[in-house]
């Protein structure tokens, strides 16, 4: 067996590294070998590549250290494909070592074995092949730069990242020494860290910009918690000129000034919206869920859109970026905030005619929900109106995520994460059961479509389960969303193309991988169980939430076409 794997391991342990998510194979075994009898690592074995990837996000995501992810040779490691583009794209940092035969066999009609070096392409943010070594020849000091290498990219200072290296190994894969001696790193190298930005572009137009301005928008996407990103944050927001929209997974919705934002601009026509447009906007972070908040940006024309990343491609969604500030979020904001810009007074604050608004639009969402019917918006307000303090909340794509925003998710002490990097739904059960397995103190709540259950099923399929994940699931029967977005509801024959009806039982499938089951289908039961939802329990529970299809569907028609003078 080739040694040279203890190395991989080795500085995956001084870097930092903890965790790691194993496939089962034989051409890996050098790996497992390594990993495993390394105590430095937590190591889990599951079976379904696809969910394994996602697992290994959900622990990244939390840690925000690299989680290593090993597959054996073929076709194993492409499905870790989809895991690998929502952490591009989420800027989560993975490492994945794929195992692979040696380099002269590829294409003879070898089995187990395809293309794998750089297989990812642009969806990693680098890509390294070790050397195949004889035995008798191994080069530990440049697998070594190598590995260092990749966990340098997958922490960079212009975002984290998967970076991805292929294994090759020769056989015997098996014939194990008892105790392995390999030479020392000739590195001392540790986990890096994103650094200060002492550069700040732009600071002098930005305290021009901002004088001259009374209408301030502070867009906040997609981000991990930072309770110092908020402190500053506030500081802002104590000018009356100043409005931030907090998007339902930025973790800063805790100090949105406009909870409600996305309801208003899908309640609100876009010519009774223009008195609202800004005349700056500061941005940051990543995407935001609200299509409405979108369209209505992409028509306004502010004077000054300062864009603040350390990505060296600029993001433009709405389109009229003027200043590309490349440059650490906190240090910027930071240095911003010591010039102590004091404004003129505004004779019509923006930040109270927002406020207007987003009274008006709670108190019409309020009063939807007081009719108490039966359906996913009013259920999903219950839900998170009951989710523990310092808690966190996984949270489904499709429909599901689009509930939350809408009914203007502002609970505090909970953080929130969903995968939208690429805003899709494979891989949401074994995120969740990923954080749930990095935060074992911490209950971690999963709200989704049965669709978005029954695709990663797999996630399941592994030992000892997390028991502080809870899973609540919108059964609407596969698919709902397209009976009612524009586009698939007004063509009834190519529905059945669009949804995807099925007939399974969410019971079945809890009691084949051992979980506690619930069942609701009105607020009195869903009040029933969530009074024992947090409650110690001995397996992961899930609580189905059923919809009957026309009634459910009805009412999502009411609430999503609330229109509002």
């Amino acid at each position: 067996m080739q040694n040279f794997v203890y190395t991989i391991a080795q500085v995956c342990q001084q870097f930092g590294v903890e965790n790691v998510v194993i496939c089962p194979g034989s051409r890996s075994a050098p790996l497992v070998y390594a990993f495993t009898e390394n105590k430095s690592f937590t190591c889990y074995s599951v079976i379904d590549e696809r969910s394994a990837g996602f697992m290994a996000l959900g622990i990244a995501q939390q840690s925000l250290k690299p989680v290593v992810l090993i597959s054996t040779s073929g076709t194993a490691c492409l499905n870790f494909f989809p895991a690998i583009a929502e952490a591009f794209y989420q800027k989560i940092p993975l490492l994945i070592l794929s195992a692979d035969r040696p380099p002269s066999l590829l294409n003879q009609q070898d089995g187990q074995m395809i293309m794998q070096n750089n297989v990812f392409g642009k969806h990693v943010k680098g890509s390294h092949e070790l050397l195949c070594f004889e035995e008798d020849k191994i080069d530990y000091y440049l697998t070594e730069q190598i590995v260092f290498q990749a966990l340098d990219q997958s922490m960079s200072e212009q975002g984290f990242g998967p970076v991805h290296i292929n294994v090759p190994l020769r056989e015997p894969l098996y014939n194990k020494n008892s105790a392995v001696e390999i030479p020392p790193l000739r590195a001392n190298k540790e986990i890096k860290i994103r650094s200060a930005n002492n550069n700040f572009p732009y600071i002098d137009e930005l305290k021009d910009a901002w004088k001259a301005s009374s209408k301030k928008l502070i867009l906040l996407g997609q981000m991990p918690p930072s309770e110092s990103l908020a402190e500053t944050l506030q500081y802002f927001c104590q000018n009356e000129d100043v409005v931030l929209f907090a998007d339902v997974v930025s973790n800063q919705h805790a100090i949105s000034t406009v909870p409600y934002f996305d309801s208003i601009l899908q309640f609100h026509n876009k010519e009774f919206m223009q008195e609202f447009e800004p005349d700056l906007i500061l941005s940051f972070g990543g995407p935001f869920v609200s299509k409405a908040m979108k369209n209505w940006l992409k028509n306004c024309k502010p004077n000054y859109h300062f864009r603040i990343q350390l990505e060296e491609q600029l993001i433009d969604t709405y389109q009229h970026v003027t200043h590309f500030v490349k440059a650490d979020l906190l240090s910027y904001l930071s240095t911003f905030r010591a010039i102590r810009i004091f404004n003129n007074p505004s004779s019509k604050p923006y930040c109270e005619a927002w406020a207007t608004l987003n009274a008006k639009v709670s108190l019409a969402i309020t009063q939807f929900h007081h009719t108490k019917i039966w359906c996913e918006p009013s259920a999903v307000r219950k839900v998170l109106q009951n989710l523990p303090e310092n808690s966190q909340i996984q949270i489904g794509n499709s429909s599901s995520i689009r509930w939350v925003s809408w009914n203007g998710f502002n609970q505090h002490n909970v953080n929130a994460f969903s995968n939208r990097g690429t805003s899709g739904i494979d891989g949401t059960i074994s995120t969740a059961i990923g954080a749930a397995r990095n935060n074992p103190g911490k209950t971690v709540t999963l709200l989704c479509g049965d669709l978005s259950l029954f695709y990663d099923q797999n996630g399941f399929w592994q030992q000892d389960l997390p028991t502080n994940l809870k899973i609540i699931i919108l059964n609407n029967q596969g698919g709902n969303i397209f009976n009612w977005i524009d586009g698939p509801s007004q063509h009834p024959e190519q529905l059945p193309y669009f949804t995807t009806k099925n007939n399974l039982s969410i019971a079945i499938l809890a009691k084949q991988y051992g979980l506690v089951y619930q069942s609701c289908n009105d607020f009195e039961s869903l009040n029933n169980c969530l009074a024992n939802l947090y409650t110690p329990q001995t397996a992961p529970i899930i609580v189905e939430l059923v919809f009957e299809e026309t009634s459910n569907l009805a009412a999502i028609k009411a609430f999503k076409g609330m229109k509002l003078s």
